[in-house]
């Protein structure tokens, strides 16, 4: 049974709600030029940033939070989607990408937890230098992790809409190239090797991320005007049939 029509259009706005709140939380969080790497700056340096941001990396935190939200209810749809009808394999793909979008959202969700929680410790002159030491640590492997982190969602999703054919293979293809370039080593991996291998890891890292945004926002347009398209075409049945 397909999820209500009204659902499916108010999720494709959710999908590109995902990603604007997603690219507006990334300013505020580099409102000063962004937070130092707790690899090579001290903790003082990190919590003086946090100290004087404070407040817009709690924003940041929250648009981090209401866009893995968002992405969740869109997947929902995309889902659906791709499973009712669609072949077995188009399923099986499609649960990949619910279950990539699930981690990916829960990225998000510990991202906007740690930078809340380091904010708020800059508030309390008691707080541990080593605890928001490890906080920044695990705040910056998490962020670290978001590009990798959307290769299942990526993946599951392009392979599904490729074998269901329910959306264009433009769309498919910009999925598999994203989950692609998820899984080339970052910079920091490839530079000690080669400075070119470095750059060329940089340049791909960023990127990534629009591939997923451009796909995001590819979808959602397509799911709303399939949906409008389809309401359209039950209101002429009905009509015809009431005539």
């Amino acid at each position: 049974m397909r999820t209500p029509t009204s659902f499916r259009r108010t999720a494709s706005l959710a999908g590109i709600a995902s990603v604007v709140l997603a690219n507006v939380a990334a300013r505020f969080g580099n409102a000063g030029g962004g937070v130092p790497s707790p690899f090579e700056a001290p903790a003082g340096d990190i919590a003086g940033y946090y100290a004087d941001h404070s407040t817009s990396m709690s924003i940041s935190a929250y648009l981090y939070g209401l866009s893995a939200i968002c992405l969740v209810v869109f997947a929902v749809a995309v889902w659906d989607r791709l499973c009712n009808p669609g072949p077995a394999e188009a399923r099986s793909w499609a649960l990949v990408g619910m279950l990539g979008t699930a981690g990916y959202a829960v990225l998000l969700l510990v991202l906007a937890l740690l930078q809340l929680a380091l904010a708020g410790l800059t508030l309390r002159d008691s707080a541990s230098g080593q605890v928001f030491a490890g906080l920044a640590v695990l705040w910056a492997m998490a962020a670290v992790m978001l590009v990798p982190g959307s290769v299942a969602l990526l993946l599951g999703f392009g392979m599904a809409a490729r074998r269901s054919g329910a959306f264009s293979g433009l769309l498919s293809n910009l999925a598999l190239i994203g989950a692609g370039l998820g899984v080339v080593p970052p910079p920091e991996v490839l530079g000690p090797v080669s400075p070119v291998l470095g750059s060329l890891g940089f340049v791909l890292s960023e990127l990534q991320p629009w591939m997923l945004v451009l796909w995001v926002l590819g979808t959602a347009w397509v799911l709303r005007r399939t949906e409008a398209a389809e309401l359209e075409q039950r209101k002429l049945s009905t009509g015809e049939a009431g005539g």
